[in-house]
């Protein structure tokens, strides 16, 4: 895959320029997205013909009851994709889980895992069976090294909507603890039952920060 040669701000709001001006709250960014988390806000509907005429591979992001944000993918770096919004917040994926973020109250540094990730390695495949665990770097406050132990169940078929198609998925939940922090959450995988590309995700990041609901807009080549 080549990486995107072309300024980062040129990207994100070239591409959102020709979503049209009857199309222009799409430009509505992720650090706003932040501020209306709590008390939520209809989203802005993303039409496939906007979908369809951005010239570079994007996805829709949502922070707990926020509107949701457009982003573009800004580079590729082995297999890591980085998606940049109009503010230059960044989220890092990872075969569909989100491994980094940047330019949010809250950070994901870093993502190592310690064992084979079942999400990467394909939920379709019954890879759901082991118990995952990754470590994650964590500010603010610093936390290097966090512990997560993770194990994923799947709870069956889903028919979702994205942009106006619909895709027949099926739905995973991650259970996920990191017993230092006495803290647990549950992250949701919505994958292709054919080869397990995750089209829809809800992840959490870090303690004190609503889930991040991703959806794939325009897969990346």
């Amino acid at each position: 895959m080549t990486q995107l040669k072309v300024s980062r701000r040129y990207v994100v709001f070239g591409a959102l320029a020709l979503a049209g001006c009857g199309e222009s709250k799409l430009a509505r960014t992720v650090i706003d997205a932040y501020q209306l988390a709590i008390v939520g806000r209809p989203d802005v509907p993303i039409s496939r013909s906007t979908v369809t005429n951005l010239p570079y591979a994007s996805i829709a992001a949502k922070i707990g009851k926020g509107p949701k944000s457009l982003l573009i993918l800004w580079r590729q770096d082995r297999g890591d994709l980085h998606w940049l919004s109009a503010d230059d917040a960044a989220i890092v994926t990872r075969n569909g889980r989100i491994v980094k973020t940047a330019g949010l109250p809250e950070t994901l540094l870093e993502t190592r895992s310690l064992s084979t990730d079942p999400v990467g390695a394909g939920l379709e495949s019954g890879n759901q069976n082991t118990i995952y665990l990754r470590e994650v770097d964590l500010s603010p406050p610093p936390q290097f090294g966090l512990l997560i132990e993770s194990k994923i169940r799947e709870i069956g078929p889903r028919t979702i909507s994205i942009a106006d198609i619909e895709f027949d998925t099926v739905l995973f939940y991650e259970h996920c603890t990191a017993r230092t922090l006495n803290w647990s959450f549950t992250n949701r995988y919505w994958v292709d039952p054919a080869d397990g590309f995750v089209w829809r995700s809800e992840q959490t990041i870090a303690r004190g920060f609503p889930p991040i609901e991703v959806e794939i807009l325009k897969p990346a080549a």
